[in-house]
């Protein structure tokens, strides 16, 4: 459970310094393999450019919101369960 903070303030024992996006790309080709989908496949159902798919999943970029939104539609699963991925650790990922 998260406590928040008064701004101005931090507590930065209670989480992590960065977000891990490569746990959350990590979790988008597990579900992709377990589909047996391709790159294209994730393209078109996304209707995202390829570039866009690919730089995310690759790790070139983060990606927005809207991006991860429509990939984890894509991959038929909730955008939630994708970023539930952005607090593991390096132990966990």
């Amino acid at each position: 459970m998260y406590e928040l903070v008064a701004a101005g303030t931090s507590d930065s024992s209670s989480r992590p310094k960065e977000p891990n996006f490569e746990a959350v790309r990590l979790a988008a080709h597990v579900r992709r393999q377990e589909l047996g989908l391709t790159i294209m496949q994730v393209v078109e159902r996304s209707q995202l450019a390829e570039s866009t798919v690919t730089g995310v999943l690759y790790g070139y970029h983060e990606g927005s919101i809207r991006t991860w939104w429509a990939i984890a539609h894509a991959l038929d699963v909730p955008l939630g369960a994708l970023l539930d991925h952005l607090d593991d650790g390096p132990d966990k990922a």
